[in-house]
């Protein structure tokens, strides 16, 4: 059975079985990822007027109508479902997108019942393989030049879709801080400081993970780098919170990490 795989973190990539397929035209590109987080039939004017705003109705069902086909070659026949009127990706267990794979991933942890995640090992191969998939920004480095309504829905898809990773991250520190694994929860408390540097309490995630993994000289690096931060970013200073957890570090007085529940 033929395979397709739609990656949108990063540069949209389609691969068949493995192989990467070529795509002609950047429109196409564009409505496949628009199919693919839309699971729906659309109306063939309405994915017209949506990819071709400045045309009118003739000449943008007639530019759809030939990026349809280019596209249908591309995947050659499979998943899209197309009539004279709608259009629709049909996923089935033929078809992966990366993206998809993610939202269901956050999903599973979202509507998972248990006393506590720290000791939930569901939610935690869950949130490790959704922050796993994120590999780059949603469709990064891609854009069409004559509809701002994709660019604009690009846009949102791609500020959502960092918030869910930044949370995503957040829990994993968490996590691994509760568990004592502080190497790891370093590695996802950097992850998640790159994504908003401003974020002050990322910043206090990684004091604490660097004092509690006997890294004390990073513990105060990392307050000297925030005070940096948010000095040149907003001419602000850290809050108190974040000093008197400096100084907590310094005089060698922060508390141990909260204990796991049992």
């Amino acid at each position: 059975m033929s395979y397709l795989f739609i990656k949108l973190f990063g540069a949209p990539q389609i691969d068949r079985n493995d192989i990467p397929v070529k795509v002609d035209t950047r429109k196409a590109i564009a409505l496949l990822a628009y199919l693919a987080l839309n699971d729906q039939a659309h109306t063939r004017d309405s994915l017209a007027a949506f990819l071709w705003p400045d045309y009118d109705q003739t000449r943008a069902r007639a530019a759809l109508r030939r990026t349809l086909s280019t596209l249908n070659k591309a995947l050659a026949g499979h998943a899209l479902e197309i009539t004279r009127e709608t259009v629709r990706l049909v996923e089935d267990e033929g078809l992966g997108v990366d993206v998809v794979q993610f939202n269901q991933k956050i999903a599973a942890v979202g509507s998972h019942s248990h006393a506590s995640i720290e000791d939930c090992p569901t939610c935690l191969a869950e949130l490790t393989a959704a922050v796993a998939l994120y590999q780059a920004d949603f469709m990064a480095g891609f854009t069409l030049r004559d509809s701002v309504n994709f660019d604009d829905w690009q846009f949102f898809q791609s500020e959502s879709l960092k918030r869910e990773l930044a949370s995503a991250l957040e829990r994993l520190v968490q996590i691994h801080s509760v568990r004592q694994e502080f190497e790891t929860a370093i590695a996802y408390g950097r992850r998640w400081l790159n994504l908003d540097p401003l974020r002050e309490e990322a910043h206090q995630r990684l004091m604490r993970c660097y004092q509690w993994a006997g890294q004390r000289a990073a513990a105060l690096r990392q307050y000297r780098e925030c005070v940096r931060i948010l000095d040149e970013e907003l001419g602000v200073s850290p809050l108190e919170e974040t000093t008197k957890l400096y100084q907590s570090i310094l005089e060698g007085q922060l508390p141990p990490p909260e204990p796991r529940h049992v």
